[in-house]
């Protein structure tokens, strides 16, 4: 073993620190390990090579904060059928955590719980308003009948009385 080489697990620790999800910089590797910077993006161009890494690839933090609503439900929807392996694989990709993904999925599934809570809610109010309104409208015709039964009956009387007065006079 050459006196320059690196031992394979810093390189893997390295190598993995440069890949999604962590994507940290030349100089914060080469800090944290103890190595000269060029080792580290020797690694990187080799990580370019094999298609593993961009050339252009723009260093950022990874943060979930910064994803809108839709690019995480997106992501969501994507990911729902992966098995871990090919989960870890698209967050890798992604420049993701495959907790961040676990997460957004189920804040996914309560938003759409509580939505379907509030629509069973207001069904059921909805099928009371129309009892409410079958019963209403039952009374009303209940009593609109009793109203013309009741108009019937005073012109009925008032016919009667009309004749008594009638057969009284004559």
């Amino acid at each position: 073993m050459p006196a320059h080489a690196v031992p394979i697990d810093i390189k893997e620790q390295g190598v993995t620190w440069l890949l999604p999800p962590y994507s940290w910089s030349i100089r914060h590797i080469a800090r944290k390990l103890d190595l000269s910077p060029s080792v580290i993006a020797r690694w990187r161009l080799e990580l370019v090579q094999q298609g593993l890494l961009p050339e252009n690839e723009k260093i950022s933090s990874v943060d979930g904060n910064e994803w809108t609503p839709e690019r995480r439900f997106s992501v969501v929807i994507e990911t729902a059928t992966l098995s871990e392996m090919e989960l870890a694989d698209y967050c890798r990709r992604m420049g993701l955590f495959v907790e961040q993904v676990k997460e957004w999925r189920a804040i996914s599934i309560q938003a759409h719980e509580m939505k379907m809570a509030e629509s069973r809610r207001a069904d059921k109010e909805l099928r009371e308003a129309k009892t409410q309104l079958r019963e209403l409208e039952k009374e009303l015709l209940r009593k609109d009948k009793a109203l013309a039964e009741a108009a019937a009956l005073l012109m009925l009387r008032e016919k009667f009385n009309a004749l008594w007065d009638n057969s009284e006079e004559g």
